[in-house]
């Protein structure tokens, strides 16, 4: 079984938190500070939380009564067929 432990890389002090800093010009940093040693880069992350703008709101979808709706299909009715004796078409053949 392996643990590992992050200890600050200026007293040693557990626990600790990774803290990396990268430039603009790409160079960057990383240090494991424990909270005392953290507490400038923690000062910065929590103005940084305060200065965020507030993220826009999603809109919200249409309510079902809102939402247009199509009319049902219309039912159409089958008729059954008219049911003729022989003499019946052929009278109508010659009529």
């Amino acid at each position: 079984m392996k643990i590992e432990v992050i200890a600050c890389d200026i007293d040693q002090k557990v626990p600790a938190k990774t803290y990396t800093i990268t430039a603009s010009d790409g160079r960057s940093i990383s240090k494991d500070l424990c909270e005392e040693h953290a507490e400038p880069f923690e000062e910065w992350l929590e103005e940084a939380v305060a200065e965020e703008p507030e993220p826009e709101p999603v809109p919200q979808p249409r309510r079902e009564r809102e939402k247009r709706q199509e009319p049902p299909a219309k039912r159409t009715v089958r008729r059954r067929p008219k049911v003729m004796t022989l003499e019946e078409i052929e009278a109508q053949k010659k009529g």
